[in-house]
Parts: structure tokens; C-alpha cells; sequence
């Protein structure tokens, strides 16, 4: 039921379905949009003139990555991808707030990992913090809607460098470096915001970015379109990325598969999951059924059951799935057909020397902090 409404008002806020009723709608949700426009840029106003107390963190450097729009621009692998810079030579955490899972709505963080790998499952932590713990098992990963309290269990951990997960609209948690995530494909939430759009805040927010990375960038040419639209709103760098697949991988044993001539289903519980599709069919596979459910929701065996099945019946090999739906999955062994689940990951397209630079400034910072990390820095 959940999963209809959400596909169902996406549909009317993107304009792809017309007539009276949709019509209607979007009138009524463009009238609820401008009280949580007030209420949204007052704030902001209220914490750009330090009327409002901020956190500062005593660690010598915290990175939030964020954007200022609802659903998939791609925060979590720009996350892992930013860790990975950091991650060899420092002790870092991230801190994630846990989104529709049980860790977000206890009063304490949770630890999930602590360096050697995830301690809890996706049902109870979130698929994304889990996957990013699964990948950085080194790492800190603390989970829960109180940022204060876990950047004050990473301090006290040791840890040296932080990475707030969905951190851009959470500003009473200071921070030395905001990274913002944009979508390729909608820049700006349909340019309206919530609930008429998916904007969270005014596009001169993002003037308090130190770097934009604009994922899903297909080519050049509308990489120095969609830099030019941005260029008006901010003077941060932009960087372009991609995502790429890294491999194909059974659900046992991670053995490397090609789905080249393959008939699969495909399933995903992801914000756009046609980007997913069209990533299976780059690889050559022939979907001969695909389904899916809203962003974080997982598929029930049962479900799973069902869809395999159908897929059988339609000639299929396999089932195809993203990392962050595989992380929900148990076993496979009820099911009519095998999993196969797709690795990805994001490659720098445009402006690597503008990554380079952003990654050199964090290592600048933190050495220069790294001595007197007891002691609030001045954070923007």
C-alpha cells in the first residue's frame, strides 16, 4: 500500500499523469508546500545568523554529505567513495541516521560497527548503514536520529575523521565540509518544494556547499549544461560522476557471473529503479520480468517466491537484485531461481582534479588539527 501511494504521488509531482483529479492534487500539494518553504528558509536564516546553538564535534574534521532534495541521488556511494580516500590512513566513522529502520527510532545511537564489521542486521540498523559496514568493516558506523550524542561516541572512540551520512538540512551539528549530492536527471526536484516537489530547501543553499558532485553524468556535453545551472546558485567545484558496474556476483560465494544473452527478473527496492534496469540490460541481460518496492523497504519471502516463479515460468536463469536489496535477503534456497546481485560503485567522469583538491583540503585540515582535536574548531 505504501509503496502505491509513494509511486502514485511521484507520478503526479513529475507531472506523468494528467487530468482533473492529478490536476487537483498537485494545486493542493503546491498550497501545503509554501507553509514548509516558511518554516524551512526561516530556519536557515536563523542558523546563518548564529541565533541558533551549534555541536561541535571534538574530532579535527567532519564531512557531511547531503542534497537539497527527497529520494536516490546517490548520497550513499559518494559517501563510501569519499571513506575510501580517508579510510586506509585514518580512523574514521560514519554516522547515519538510519532511515526507516528500528536504530532510528531509539533514543540511543547504536553502534553497528565498531571495526570488525556490521554486529547488527538491515532490519534493525537500515540497509544502507549496513551495506556501508559491510564495505568498510575498519570503520565506525553509528546509527540513530541523535547526531550529537553519536559524534560524541566517535570522539570518544578515537576517531579522527567524520562523514555524516544525509547531513545537509541537520545544521546543529557543525561541520568543516559539506558535500552535495545532485541527480543528473533532476537537478533542482522538479523545482518546487515539498510536497508539490522534492526540493527540501532554496536552491541558494547551495552556497554552503564546498563541493557538488552531480551524479549520473552520462557524457560531457550536459555535464557543462547542468554545471552552468548550478554555477548560479554556488562556487563550489563540480564534479561529475558515474555509476559502474564492478561485477556481477552469485548470491553464494560471491563467484563472478556474466548475465551477457541471460534472461533474468530483476527486483529492487531503490528510489529509481529504472536506473537499475537499464544498468541489467547494459550487461547484455533480457528481462523478462522486473519488480519493485519503495526506497528501503525490502521484499518479503513470500513476495520473492511469487516473483521468482513468474520469472521461471517466463524463461529465466536467474533473478537480478542491487547490493542494498541482497543485504535483506536471508537465503535463496526457497526460491525457484538463483540470485545474482550487481555490484556497483561511482568513477569520476569530470573535474578529478577538483576531487583531488576537495580530498587534499580534508587532509590538510585534519593534520593541521590533529594535535589539538580536544578543542571545538570554528566550522561553517
Amino acid at each position: 500500500m505504501l509503496k502505491h501511494t509513494e509511486k502514485y504521488f511521484l507520478n503526479i509531482i513529475k507531472g506523468k499523469r494528467n487530468g482533473i483529479i492529478p490536476f487537483f492534487l498537485r494545486s493542493i500539494l503546491w498550497v501545503l508546500s509554501w507553509p514548509y518553504a516558511l518554516v524551512v528558509t526561516f530556519r536557515n536564516w536563523i542558523f546563518d545568523q548564529g541565533c541558533l546553538r551549534r555541536y561541535y564535534p571534538p574530532v579535527p574534521v567532519v564531512i557531511s554529505i547531503g542534497n537539497i532534495v527527497v529520494g536516490g541521488t546517490g548520497k550513499t556511494p559518494v559517501t563510501l567513495m569519499l571513506a575510501k580516500e580517508f579510510y586506509p590512513d585514518y580512523p574514521i566513522a560514519i554516522l547515519s541516521r538510519g532511515y526507516r529502520s528500528i536504530a532510528e527510532k531509539l533514543a540511543e545511537p547504536t553502534v553497528l560497527c565498531s571495526g570488525n564489521g556490521p554486529v547488527r542486521s538491515p532490519a534493525f540498523c537500515g540497509d544502507e548503514p549496513f551495506l556501508i559496514a559491510q564495505n568498510l568493516p575498519k570503520a565506525f558506523v553509528i546509527v540513530g536520529r541523535n547526531r550529537h550524542k553519536s559524534s560524541n561516541i566517535a570522539a570518544q572512540a578515537g576517531i579522527q575523521l567524520i562523514l555524516l551520512d544525509d547531513a545537509m538540512q541537520h545544521r546543529r551539528l557543525a561541520r568543516d565540509f559539506d558535500v552535495v549530492v545532485m541527480n543528473s536527471h533532476d537537478l533542482f526536484g522538479q523545482g518546487y518544494f515539498l510536497p508539490r516537489g522534492l526540493l527540501r530547501e532554496k536552491l541558494s543553499s547551495l552556497a554552503r556547499a564546498h563541493l557538488i558532485v552531480l551524479n549520473h553524468v552520462d557524457s560531457s556535453e550536459p555535464f557543462d549544461k547542468l554545471k552552468q545551472q548550478i554555477e548560479k546558485y554556488t562556487k563550489a567545484p563540480v564534479v561529475g560522476t558515474s555509476m559502474e558496474v564492478i561485477a556481477v556476483k552469485t548470491f553464494v560465494g560471491d563467484l563472478n557471473v556474466s548475465l551477457q544473452g541471460k534472461k533474468v527478473g530483476v527486483f529492487c527496492g531503490i528510489a529509481h529503479p529504472e536506473y537499475f534496469y537499464h544498468t541489467v540490460e547494459q550487461q547484455g541481460a533480457n528481462i523478462v520480468h522486473h519488480a519493485s518496492v519503495a526506497d528501503h523497504q525490502e521484499f518479503g519471502i513470500a513476495t520473492l517466491k511469487v516473483f521468482s516463479q513468474k520469472c521461471k515460468s517466463l524463461g529465466a536463469e536467474f533473478i537480478v537484485c542491487t547490493e542494498k536489496d541482497k543485504v535483506k535477503i536471508d537465503s535463496e534456497e526457497s526460491l525457484s531461481l538463483p540470485i545474482l546481485w550487481v555490484q556497483m560503485g561511482l568513477k569520476i567522469v569530470e573535474g578529478q582534479q577538483f576531487w583531488n583538491d576537495f580530498i587534499n583540503a580534508v587532509k590538510e585540515l585534519g593534520n593541521n588539527n590533529f594535535d589539538d582535536s580536544a578543542a571545538p574548531k570554528p566550522r561553517g
